[in-house]
């Protein structure tokens, strides 16, 4: 209301643009200083009392925030140190429980017969890799084995250096034992053995099977699985369980 009435004041004291005189403008200008001075300066500085009022109540209001979040924040690091504190013991728990079961396997694993038994299997299977298993081929009294190898090698374009080769197992009246051979390399007995469907094609060598020189577990384990492939055939001893 008194912006509005100082406004009409000021609107009525306004002197016209044609016949403007010093002495009106004078009038004029003490009327708007007086306004100014009333009316104005005062507002101003209830204005800016009002801004550091305004101020002083935000700086409290960060000031309890801050205070709060601290304590949110101390509150939650002990929650923390708890926690971590429980989960410290009970790995402890748990370390100690793993550690001791863990020696007790070791101390049973570590046997020495175990350790034994464990040599001798690897070392069982590193020999055979390099060893090839004929099933199939015809035994007469005194043969001569290489001659036999070499005339099947030859029929499938491999000239292998061969060594101990021979029969295994024991001789039994309608039985054919398998030949065992020894080559240089496992290399070498993969691609022998890659090519043992081409001893099958040929004449004289149809009964005849190549297979690579596994262990009593792993004859079983593929005996199994073939019998559930396909039924037995061929005559002769089992070729899974002459002794080798």
């Amino acid at each position: 209301e008194a912006g509005l009435e100082n406004s009409e004041i000021i609107s009525s004291a306004t002197p016209e643009v044609r016949g403007v005189t010093k002495e009106k403008l004078c009038k004029w200008l003490s009327k708007i200083s007086r306004i100014h001075n009333e009316e104005a300066i005062p507002l101003l500085h209830e204005a800016v009392v009002k801004a550091k009022e305004l101020q002083k109540e935000k700086i409290e209001d960060q000031r309890t925030i801050i205070e709060l979040q601290g304590e949110g924040i101390v509150k939650k690091n002990d929650e923390m140190r708890a926690v971590k504190e429980s989960m410290k013991s009970t790995i402890k728990e748990e370390i100690k429980s793993y550690s001791s079961v863990v020696t007790k396997s070791c101390t049973d694993a570590l046997a020495p017969k175990k350790i034994h038994a464990a040599i001798k299997t690897v070392a069982e299977k590193e020999d055979r890799r390099w060893n090839v298993i004929i099933y199939g081929e015809p035994e007469v009294p005194e043969e001569n084995i290489s001659s036999k190898l070499e005339e099947l090698l030859r029929e499938v374009g491999e000239k292998p250096i061969v060594s101990d080769c021979c029969r295994v197992g024991y001789r039994k009246p309608d039985c054919i034992r398998p030949i065992t051979f020894t080559l240089r390399s496992h290399d070498l007995v993969l691609q022998v053995l890659r090519k043992s469907r081409i001893v099958r094609s040929k004449e004289n060598f149809q009964a005849v099977y190549l297979c690579p020189d596994r262990t009593l577990e792993e004859r079983t384990t593929y005996r199994e699985k073939r019998l559930k492939e396909t039924k037995p055939h061929g005559r002769g001893c089992d070729k899974n369980t002459a002794k080798t």
